[in-house]
C-alpha cells in the first residue's frame, strides 16, 4: 500500500485549528484528493452519540464492544476502548485508503506539523515540539529555519500546502 501522508495541526484552544483543517480539507478535495481526519476531543466527558433508539446504539448501550452500521456509503463505528493511541486511530482511519490524514491536536506526535500561534508568547510554550514544518501566527515573528505565515495570508498558505501535497510521500504512515 502507498504511504499515506500525515499532517498535524496543533495550537492552543481557540487558535483556529479546526478552521485551518477545514480549509486544508477543502483544498485537498478540490484537487481530487481524499482526506481522513483525526481530532482529539478536548472537552470533558463523553462524545455526543447518535439517538439511543437506533439499532446500532441499542447494541452499543447493551454492551457490544463495537457497533458498526453501514448505509448510504457511510460507515459509522462506535467502539469501547479505555485508552486509544494515535497509532491505533491512524490504523482505523487508514481503512478508508485516504491520500492524506490530517490530525488536529496530539501535539507530541511524530508527524510534520503546522503550529498555530495567537501571540509570540505561545511560541515559548510550543517551540520544543518536534517536526514543525510551518508556523501560522496572528502577529509577525521571525523564526530560524521554520517558515512563518500570517494567519490572514491565504495565498501564501495555499502555496505552502500545495507544495506539501506535492512533496515527499515518505512523511507518512
Amino acid at each position: 500500500m502507498e504511504t499515506v501522508k500525515v499532517l498535524q495541526v496543533v495550537g492552543f484552544k481557540n487558535s483556529g485549528k479546526t478552521t485551518l483543517v477545514l480549509d486544508l480539507l477543502k483544498q485537498a478535495n478540490d484537487k481530487g484528493k481524499s482526506v481522513s481526519t483525526i481530532k482529539r476531543h478536548g472537552h470533558d466527558g463523553a462524545l455526543d452519540m447518535p439517538p439511543t433508539e437506533t439499532d446500532s446504539m441499542r447494541f452499543f448501550t447493551e454492551g457490544a464492544n463495537s457497533s458498526i452500521v453501514y448505509g448510504g456509503g457511510v460507515i459509522q463505528l462506535h467502539q469501547r476502548k479505555e485508552q486509544a493511541t494515535l497509532d491505533e486511530l491512524i490504523v482505523l482511519t487508514s481503512l478508508g485508503h485516504p491520500d492524506y490524514i490530517f490530525i488536529e491536536g496530539f501535539k507530541e506526535a511524530r508527524f510534520k506539523k503546522i503550529v498555530l500561534l495567537r501571540s509570540a508568547d505561545e511560541w515559548l510554550q510550543l517551540q520544543s515540539l518536534q517536526h514543525i514544518s510551518l508556523v501560522i501566527t496572528q502577529e509577525v515573528i521571525e523564526l530560524d529555519n521554520i517558515p512563518v505565515i500570517l494567519q490572514n495570508d491565504s495565498k501564501q498558505l495555499r502555496e505552502w500546502f500545495t507544495n506539501w501535497m506535492d512533496g515527499d510521500r515518505n512523511e507518512g504512515v
